[in-house]
């Protein structure tokens, strides 16, 4: 008998060990951008340079039943396959960057910042669709008559990105306990208790 209650014990133990993958930590000093996490969470991070963001792309926001505005963009297409119908339906996407390059401060998109000379705003935007991310910079007039820079030459500095892509299911969880999803630190306090 005793030695019935052991191999059940013992068995019960490894069946015990199996599970999930847990999430990923952060970059490391390599450059790995940590793109690996359980199964109902992905992020991943890029750090695109000027040459990368291309010309053009349109940011359109409707402004009432049958009227759109939009402006001429600079994008980055990030390719993220874990962005699925169901993703979009019930889950979330998050982005953030780091404003000042290397402070390790997140900031979260959609961003807006007045130019020096309060002429023109700056804005970081990014659009979800199935199978990807795409990222968009342009400048919005802060005094009517300006006319902006060029866009297609304005140097963009090299911003890291960091996206989340997270699974209604723990979405709802994190809505339950109040975590404030567009605080990139609480969002990952989270999701580092799972």
């Amino acid at each position: 008998m005793r030695l019935l209650v052991l191999l059940t014990v013992a068995a019960l133990m490894v069946v015990g060990c199996e599970g999930e993958q847990g999430l990923t930590g952060p970059s490391g000093a390599d450059g790995t951008d940590g793109t690996d996490g359980n199964a109902n969470v992905k992020t991943g991070t890029i750090s695109p340079t000027n040459e990368e963001w291309l010309w053009y792309s349109t940011y359109w926001f409707r402004t009432a039943p049958l009227a759109s505005t939009g402006y001429f963009t600079r994008y980055v297409d990030i390719p993220v396959a874990e962005i699925t119908p169901d993703i979009i339906s019930a889950g979330v996407v998050l982005v953030f960057f780091e404003a000042y390059p290397g402070s390790g401060n997140w900031t979260p998109l959609p961003f807006q910042f007045v130019e020096g000379n309060r002429e023109y705003i700056y804005n970081i935007v990014y659009e979800v669709m199935e199978g990807m991310v795409r990222l968009h910079y342009f400048n919005m007039p802060n005094s009517p008559g300006l006319l902006l820079p060029d866009l297609s030459t304005v140097v963009i500095p090299t911003y890291t990105f960091k996206y989340t892509v997270i699974e209604g299911t723990v979405l709802q969880a994190m809505q339950a306990r109040e975590v404030d999803v567009s605080d990139h630190d609480q969002v990952m306090e989270y999701l580092a208790s799972l």
